[in-house]
């Protein structure tokens, strides 16, 4: 009997034990939720301020080549360049590090859409040509 009363005592601390790491368990998992969340409106507000800004240089592009000053072009187009590598380096790790892969990235804008994106690459290749033609 007293046997049986040893191991209930032992399945008592078991149980007690268990309760204690899902707590735990929990209290990290909220941890994670919240820290997850953080980054998401981080990421979001990022987001729009590169949006609003890739706005203003596509802007200050346009009068540019309109005015003829192509040296300064050449110039930001470097800064996209350095810009985007930056990105790639600075999140493409993190993406890979937080357990999602390429199956839940978000999907890559349509290459005909309008808005900013297009706006971006048409810049680009208007770069590219006054590059070719100097």
């Amino acid at each position: 009997m007293s046997g049986s009363i040893a191991s209930y005592d032992q399945l008592v601390r078991q149980g007690e034990a268990l309760k204690k790491e899902n707590s735990h368990l929990r209290r990290e998992l909220e941890d994670n939720s919240n820290h997850l969340s953080k980054l998401e409106n981080e990421t979001s507000d990022m987001k729009e301020v590169l949006k609003h800004l890739q706005g203003k240089l596509e802007q200050e592009a346009r009068v540019m080549v309109s005015s003829g000053q192509t040296e300064v072009l050449d110039q930001l187009k470097a800064l996209q360049m350095d810009i985007t590598s930056l990105y790639n380096l600075k999140f493409a790790p993190e993406v890979m590090s937080t357990g999602r892969g390429a199956e839940e990235s978000p999907p890559a804008p349509a290459p005909h859409r309008d808005g900013p994106g297009e706006l971006g690459r048409a810049t680009f290749r208007m770069l590219e040509e006054l590059d070719r033609e100097r």
